[in-house]
């Protein structure tokens, strides 16, 4: 097939997915200061408070450069800002607003169907409950679906609709500035690590994933995300197989900033359906540590066989990487310079790609600049597009039954391939 070129306008009309996107990465400079004004909270204090950002005056200006940076040196960093924007998420109103303005964003440029996905523990407070917390951002989700959908081709049936879901977040690390939960959850509790801890707070999560769905909220999947290194997912086995054993379905950060053994942890151990970022995949130096049956470090063929197997399982059990570009560049010293990222390579093992924005306002980016950095950097045929966009909503934790979600599957490569044919790419 030929390469192809599309231009803004033209992506932005393609079907789209984001499968990977964090509620409190998404809120921009602005939405942040108006909630604060709202909240009357002083964003200087919490700055001092929390020792993010150093921030004198708190402005615009001020917050873009020393919170939403243009360039972070490590994942270590760049969750950082995370707590401080909490800060205005801890009301009914503040996470409507900012699930509103995230939905809005998304479907504005084409984005069909979302999952956002956020960690209610670092949400709450006293006196404002799990449903409450959950109940709110679905409340600014749902009035934003319910807006788009009003289109008259949609109406008609000519257009699939815009949809999403809710993904809850547990946390690998956890520490006493992320929020009253984990506070109380440290004070309360003798003679346990913090690896304990947060172990005992993920299966929460995966309860309330639960209690979520027996109430009628659009909750459709369990994730664990956090720093990696020295935070294995294995410690959260307990959560995964409570969701397993209910059918819930289950992401997992992996392979982001470590090595390919947290992708096989994540899979293996875990059973995950998808991987949030796979970058390490096929990084054979990240496992130089690594000790075969002998007690001796696996050589270069080992190597290789460790990662290939990883690779095989993940594409013939049709697990898909959520693959954030923009994201893992800032993240990754390595990949500042993207033609090095291992895309072309998953493409190679056909593994299921959902191209995802990560943090929309953290990252600064869209879902239309990730595939406008596909089509620059790796050079895709159409057959590579229509799966990028297509495998979005094939690998999506869809909230409702499954006869349901092939139908709506159904209804988007329809409308595909009625762009695609008046866009000259087939």
């Amino acid at each position: 097939m030929k390469r192809i070129k599309l231009d803004r306008p033209q992506i932005k009309l393609l079907p789209k997915t984001d499968l990977h996107v964090h509620l409190d990465g998404s809120v921009p400079p602005m939405t942040l200061q108006e909630l604060a004004v709202e909240q009357k909270i002083d964003l200087v204090e919490v700055s001092k408070k929390l020792g993010i950002g150093g921030l004198k005056s708190g402005d615009m200006n001020e917050l873009e450069a020393k919170i939403f940076k243009k360039q972070y040196n490590s994942l270590a960093e760049y969750l950082v800002p995370f707590e401080f924007i909490n800060v205005v998420l801890r009301s009914e109103e503040g996470l409507k607003k900012a699930a509103y303005k995230l939905a809005f964003d998304n479907f504005r440029e084409g984005v069909r169907y979302f999952e956002c996905r956020f960690a209610p523990q670092k949400h709450w407070v006293n006196g404002f409950d799990w449903l409450e917390i959950v109940s709110a951002v679905n409340a600014g989700l749902k009035q934003a679906a319910d807006e788009f959908n009003n289109n008259k081709e949609i109406k008609a049936g000519k257009e699939p609709e815009f949809k999403y879901a809710i993904i809850l977040c547990a946390m690998r690390m956890i520490n006493q500035n992320m929020g009253d939960y984990y506070r109380y959850l440290y004070e309360l509790h003798v003679g346990l690590d913090l690896q304990n801890l947060a172990a005992m707070a993920s299966l929460e999560v995966a309860k309330l994933v639960e209690l979520c769905q027996e109430n009628g909220l659009p909750v459709s999947g369990f994730d664990l995300a956090g720093r990696e290194d020295g935070f294995p997912a294995e410690v959260h086995k307990t959560a995964f197989l409570f969701c397993y054993e209910r059918g819930i379905s289950t992401t997992c950060h992996a392979g982001e900033a470590y090595g390919p053994e947290s992708i096989r942890s994540a899979i293996k151990h875990c059973h995950v359906r998808r991987i949030g970022h796979g970058t390490q995949l096929f990084n054979e130096k990240g496992l130089l540590n690594k000790k075969g049956e002998n007690g001796k470090p696996l050589n270069h063929q080992e190597r290789k066989a460790y990662v290939t197997d990883i690779a095989e399982w993940i594409a013939d059990n049709r697990i898909a990487l959520e693959v954030c570009l923009k994201s893992n560049s800032q993240t990754l010293p390595d990949l500042r310079d993207l033609s090095n990222h291992p895309f072309p390579s998953f493409l190679k093992h056909q593994i299921r790609i959902a191209l995802g924005t990560d943090n929309r306002a953290i990252s600064r980016v869209s879902v239309t600049d990730e595939y406008e950095r596909v089509m620059n950097l790796y050079n895709i045929d159409h057959k590579q597009l229509r799966d990028l966009c297509v495998g979005g909503f094939k690998a999506a934790f869809y909230p409702g039954p499954y006869t349901e979600k092939r139908a709506y599957i159904s209804r988007v490569i329809t409308y595909y391939k009625k762009l695609a044919g008046e866009m000259g790419l087939f």
